[in-house]
């Protein structure tokens, strides 16, 4: 049962790493300076495996949150919409990716070994849909906004923009 318990706490964790490499990925990918950090777990960086990617940092540990932010945000122009829509919108559609990978990849496995891969596939679903849902993630989740409703409230915060400027 240990065992069992470990893996889907590996695979809830490989899923977010997933999802948060969306984001991370879409931040370098707009500007040539900017680097990103991503954290499972807490924001703290202490007891955590470090893993340098180029321009992304991550600090990893067995998680069930996990979030992203450029590192270097004082040195960069401030984002536009558009920016800020990509950077919201890369987790999920990364989380996407991953599904349609894993789930693909399942189909060339058998055993526990497939098992595992449909499932991770799973995870990555549900990580993408469940982000997308516009709410609050509870405090042992996070505690901070959905994607969805990060995305939500861009949208408004730009046509009340809009509005204002017409």
């Amino acid at each position: 049962m240990l065992f069992e318990v470990l893996t889907v706490l590996l695979m809830i964790t490989t899923a977010l790493f997933i999802h948060e490499m969306g984001h991370a990925i879409a931040t370098i990918s707009q500007n040539k300076k900017a680097k990103a950090e991503i954290f499972l777990g807490s924001s703290s960086k202490e007891k955590k495996l470090k893993l340098n990617l180029g321009r992304i940092t991550c600090y990893l540990t067995i998680a069930l949150s996990g979030f992203c932010q450029p590192s270097n945000r004082e040195e960069l122009p401030p984002n536009t919409f558009k920016q800020k829509l990509i950077f919201l919108v890369g987790g999920p559609i990364a989380s996407l990716f991953g599904f349609a990978a894993l789930y693909f990849a399942s189909h060339f496995l058998s055993g526990a070994t497939g098992t595992i891969i449909i499932n991770l596939a799973g995870a990555n679903f549900f990580i993408c849909a469940t982000s997308l849902i516009p709410f609050t993630y509870p405090p042992f989740l996070g505690d901070g906004p959905s994607d969805g409703l990060q995305i939500l409230n861009l949208i408004k915060e730009n046509r009340k923009q809009s509005k204002a400027v017409s």
